[in-house]
């Protein structure tokens, strides 16, 4: 059975907005098991799902190189990205800042709701690749950072 696109996006976007890493989902048949912040972030259905399917949620690039490696954190799903929390604040992020892990990066709307996303590593920011207010889409890349020792 072939998972429905709308039904992982709305379920990734649930477990944003609560903060959760893991869910099962059930129904009709389908069961779904999504894990977030994992070494491989993909979702992982129990049945037989096309490779489509598989790749909805890229949120991060782990780099296994050297720490001086660059890497992509990239979006994990449609939605408007907003580089500060309000229209007259400064962005959360600028090139050449040192981020600490669960430090927000950005807002990403969905479905008419805003989710801080916040780093899963210290890192430095080399360059914020999309503009604020930007339409983004699952694997758009944001940022190119560089991953800190912790």
């Amino acid at each position: 059975m072939i998972p429905d696109l709308k039904i992982l996006d709305a379920l990734m976007a649930r477990m944003q907005a609560l903060g959760i890493t893991e869910l099962d989902y059930s129904r009709d048949g389908e069961h779904i098991r999504l894990v977030r912040g994992a070494q491989d972030s993909s979702p992982q259905p129990t049945s037989p799902a096309p490779a489509a399917a598989a790749s909805t949620l890229p949120v991060l690039e782990k780099a296994s190189a050297p720490a001086k490696t660059e890497i992509t954190i990239d979006a994990p799903m449609h939605g408007q990205f907003y580089a500060s929390p309000d229209p007259d604040a400064p962005p959360f992020v600028k090139p050449g800042d040192i981020v600490a892990e669960g430090q927000p990066l950005y807002i990403l709307e969905v479905m008419k709701t805003l989710s801080r996303i916040e780093a899963e590593f210290p890192c430095r920011i080399v360059a914020v690749l999309v503009a604020n207010a930007d339409a983004v889409s699952p694997g758009t890349p944001l940022f190119t950072v560089e991953p800190l020792d912790a």
